[in-house]
């Protein structure tokens, strides 16, 4: 029952896909646009509200995270990282551990005081920030990192990020692939 757009196959992000829709005449009335990622069908209602949420508070994206409580997601490039400012605004996203404790391990313990975030595969804009973001040139962080949000964050824009006390993990491996599959079942959302 939902409205469903094609997109050009030629985009090199979800926010490039998104911001084409977005840009249609259909849609220019659009005051919030979400980016809910495929590679993240666990997403929670409640952490889209919290994105939509730092947008409404003044930030032109809004997105989430979630607590690293497992040093080896800490460590791991293939879980993305932020760190945020003390209004909550987004400092650096990164594949590196980041905190990095200088002195002494990044154990549980540590980690249980220190603000570690996960980030999670969800933004919200204001349409304007959106358009703006994709008329961007790629950063030259975005592309040594791989992370798409480093270019707005170089361009000066301001990312709101909320933190939620937990979220199912997306997929990006065959093995993550199986995982959701069973926890899809769990829930009683799979067949």
């Amino acid at each position: 029952g939902a409205s469903v757009v094609l997109t050009r196959p030629d985009h090199p992000s979800g926010t490039d896909r998104v911001a084409e829709v977005a840009a249609r005449q259909g849609y220019s009335d659009a005051d919030i646009v979400v980016n809910l990622q495929g590679d993240e069908p666990l997403m929670e209602s409640d952490h889209v509200a919290a994105a939509v949420r730092e947008v409404r508070k003044g930030s032109e994206v809004g997105t989430c995270a979630t607590p690293i409580l497992d040093p080896a997601l800490l460590s791991d490039p293939g879980t993305v990282k932020v760190v945020r400012r003390s209004d909550g605004t987004a400092l650096y996203f990164s594949r590196a551990a980041i905190p990095h404790r200088r002195d002494g391990a990044m154990d549980r313990a540590f980690l249980q005081t220190v603000p570690a975030l996960r980030h999670l595969g969800l933004y919200a804009y204001r349409r304007d920030a959106l358009l703006r973001w994709v008329a961007l040139p790629p950063s030259p962080l975005e592309e040594i990192e791989r992370l798409e949000q480093l270019r707005a964050l170089e361009a000066g824009m301001t990312l709101g990020v909320a933190v939620v006390e937990h979220a199912e993990a997306g997929v990006d491996t065959l093995d993550d692939a199986r995982r959701t599959e069973q926890r899809m079942r769990e829930l009683g959302l799979g067949s």
